[in-house]
């Protein structure tokens, strides 16, 4: 798992049934200072996350049949959670709140 920002909206009028009714991000991973780090990725949200969110995101194999009950599906990433705080050693270092 990652964590990264919700960075834009991905519309597809034409895209493979694993997709239909399923909103499309990318996302940008970010380090442990929360600094954008490599390139972003494409990632299938379940949580209804929003464009600006600090999310938790990956995946591994099976996970989009897990999840979304699909036998055969191209989803690498998926977006499992959006982040309120982030504790590190007793210092909160995020909150959504703020």
């Amino acid at each position: 798992m990652k964590i990264g920002r919700v960075t834009s909206k991905i519309v597809s009028t034409i895209k493979h049934p694993a997709y239909q009714n399923k909103p499309i991000y990318m996302v940008q991973p970010l380090n442990e200072k929360l600094i954008p780090d490599g390139n972003p990725w494409v990632a299938v949200d379940y949580v209804s996350s929003q464009i600006g969110d600090l999310v938790l995101f990956g995946g591994a194999p099976g996970v989009a049949k897990e999840v979304f009950d699909l036998e055969l599906a191209p989803i690498r990433s998926l977006i499992v959670a959006i982040i309120d705080i982030i504790e590190v050693d007793g210092s909160i270092v995020y909150n959504k709140a703020s």
